[in-house]
């Protein structure tokens, strides 16, 4: 919503928004960088609402309709729009050519790293990102958002989760996988083969997802490798293969055929995916340099903010990183990732992101932990993370745990995260990897700091 607020800011509207806990941990930089740039912040009871008679409320599908902000919209007949529609409708104002990113995973990295590499051949580029990218960073403007002047290309990712993809008609679409997220497989199909078929002029899709999906007719229409040295039953002419990749301390340097090696300053065999996925993508779009000066300027993105992100090293000899992961596909990413990297074993905290979430993918979480855990390895969950609004509250993380533990698995619960903190640094000279996963609260990467520092206590 905050990239959204930016992009309307930039096109001249005057923009107002609220939220829940906008004084909450993790907010602050935010929202007096949203407030330096003329976004006004209120309260989230309507008042302020009903004293400005805003043309529209734009609003996210995690915001219910007796919100005390939608109901004052009700109440005075102000229309409201989905945050999809809004989107849409602010985009197509701008020039250019788009380039939509969906996906249940990477989404958000491969958004930022398309409009780096393009921005790095030159191209002037609009992004909106689900996340803070590096290089999109200032002391003005948090990285979720940016814009050349006159942008030639708009690069944004699109969400499935609200199913509200299909609101879009890009000229270049990108599905990178399916997962075990927010639906049923089924209908995750269906919704991605919707979006595909709204692509105007071209797309790359996942190799593996080439019988699955049914939208694969469009004339400029290639596929990317998601497995390094994948081999499929049906090989699909043209697919961008990762053919190996060798981890370092700064990230991963992957070999792409008919490339060559691509240093990179991420992480995990996902990315050397995400890097095929990317080539691909710009393979197809018109007006760009050879395949060579492509490969040069992947190599220059900085990443995204809480995507495997190194917090540092504590004093009693642990590594602290924090990744976004929130589903089992991500989850088991970052896990594999941590596990690369040869330091010992992985102490995983996952604060599960909603109740419905964690239930959705309570048994499938089960089923795939015995591959995901290494020897020595653990999960410790944490309390899920509640914005508001109606829930079930069920099931909880206890619960969750306790089944885990019956099953034989390696798993505990942690009431608060001050006894997550106890449990962590009860032993002197603890090592290994603490990976801290989850999503939507802001507070959990000003956590990753304070552990950063109880560790060097």
């Amino acid at each position: 919503m905050s990239g959204l607020a930016q992009l309307l800011a930039h096109l001249g509207y005057r923009v107002m928004g609220s939220d829940r806990d906008a004084d909450g941990p993790g907010r602050t930089v935010l929202m007096t960088q949203l407030k330096n740039i003329g976004i006004s912040i209120c309260e989230q009871d309507g008042e302020e609402l009903r004293k400005q008679r805003p043309d529209a409320v734009i609003y996210s599908s995690a915001v219910e309709s007796d919100n005390p902000d939608r109901k004052a919209a009700s109440d005075l007949a102000i229309p409201e729009v989905p945050r999809a529609q809004a989107l849409n409708d602010a985009l197509n104002q701008v020039g250019g050519s788009q380039i939509a990113i969906a996906g249940s995973c990477g989404k958000t990295s491969v958004t930022g790293w398309v409009a780096s590499a393009l921005r790095e051949l030159g191209q002037p580029v609009l992004m909106v990102c689900g996340g803070f990218a590096r290089e999109f960073e200032s002391g003005v403007l948090p990285g979720n958002f940016f814009s050349d002047e006159a942008p030639s290309w708009l690069v944004y990712e699109v969400d499935e989760s609200d199913r509200s993809l299909t609101a879009f008609t890009p000229d270049y679409g990108m599905v990178l996988n399916i997962g075990t997220d927010h639906h049923e497989r089924h209908e995750l199909v269906q919704l991605f083969d919707a979006f595909l078929a709204n692509c105007r002029v071209g797309a790359v899709t996942n190799a593996n997802l080439a019988t699955e999906l049914a939208s694969l007719s469009l004339t400029h229409q290639v596929c990317f490798a998601d497995r390094v040295s994948s081999s499929h039953t049906t090989p699909v002419p043209g697919t961008v293969t990762p053919t190996g990749y060798t981890s370092a301390a700064e990230g991963i340097t992957v070999s792409i055929a008919d490339i060559g090696q691509i240093p990179t300053r991420q992480f995990g065999p996902h990315s050397a995916a995400n890097a095929a996925a990317v080539l691909a993508l710009l393979n197809i779009l018109p007006g760009l340099p050879a395949q060579r000066t492509l490969a040069a300027a992947l190599s220059a993105f900085r990443g995204v903010r809480q995507r495997f992100e190194v917090i540092g090293q504590a004093a009693s000899g642990g590594w602290i990183y924090n990744d976004y992961a929130h589903n089992v596909e991500k989850i088991a990413a970052a896990v594999q990732t941590a596990q690369e990297l040869g330091l010992g074993p992985v102490r995983i905290l996952f604060q599960p992101h909603g109740y419905g979430p964690l239930g959705f993918m309570r048994d499938a979480f089960r089923e795939a932990l015995p591959d995901i855990l290494g020897p020595g390895d653990d999960l410790v969950l944490l309390p899920v993370y509640y914005a508001g609004g109606t829930t079930s509250f069920s099931p909880t993380s206890a619960e969750v745990a306790a089944d885990y533990a019956a099953a034989g698995l390696p798993v505990s619960a942690a009431p608060t995260r001050e006894a997550a903190e106890a449990s962590l640094f009860s032993s002197p000279g603890n090592d290994g990897v603490v990976l801290v996963l989850g999503a939507r609260d802001p507070s959990l990467p000003v956590w990753c700091h304070e552990l950063l520092a109880i560790g060097d206590g």
